[in-house]
């Protein structure tokens, strides 16, 4: 009878070994062919067996391999063409005056981001009274950019980010510090779900 069992826990093992070779081999597979499909993630985050960024050969036998692959750049672009067509353009100095910051300090893009506070703002002097309504315009339903925007965004990615407008204040050499005058200037904060 002895021998019998230690055959079945030979047996086992083997078949779990083989197990595990296939889980891993099947997760890695199927997260390259996403790392090549366009539009191709930036970035990943690997869980294996509930620990974070391990390697899936660490995984156990019928264990789990999660890959999430954040695509917030892709909703930061979004928010971005989302402001600009909505903007109101005589001058062009708010339409381009949108800007980006990452942990309040101001990036081009997130090529390099790892994590943090995303926030979009316009601190020209009549950003407020655009967004209020509080600005003649010259084209009608020219006003609450943000508002709009962020409604537009949530529909779009509301299942991916968490996206809400919001008044921010601004330094005077372009972070999201507090400034002398304390102004509030429309703002976007994009976070991950």
């Amino acid at each position: 009878m002895a021998r019998g069992v230690e055959i079945y826990r030979i047996a086992a093992k083997a078949c779990a070994e083989q197990v595990q070779k296939a889980l891993v081999e099947t997760a890695k597979a199927a997260h390259q062919r996403v790392m090549q499909t366009d539009p191709r993630p930036t970035r990943f985050n690997r869980t294996v067996d509930g620990a974070r960024g391990v390697p899936e050969e660490r995984v156990k036998p019928f264990g789990v391999i999660v890959y999430d692959y954040p695509r917030l750049d892709e909703v930061v672009q979004f928010a971005l063409e989302a402001l600009f067509d909505l903007s109101p353009v005589l001058s062009g100095e708010y339409r381009n005056g949108h800007q980006l910051f990452v942990d309040g300090y101001q990036v081009r893009n997130l090529a390099d981001y790892r994590g943090g506070e995303v926030v979009i703002m316009n601190t020209v002097p009549y950003a407020r009274k655009i967004e209020l309504g509080a600005m003649t315009m010259r084209v009608d339903n020219t006003d609450q950019v943000y508002a709009k925007a962020a409604d537009l965004v949530r529909g779009r990615f509301g299942n991916q980010a968490k996206i809400s407008q919001e008044w921010r204040a601004a330094s005077a050499t372009g972070g999201l510090r507090a400034n002398h005058k304390n102004l509030r200037y429309p703002a976007l904060t994009i976070e991950e779900r």
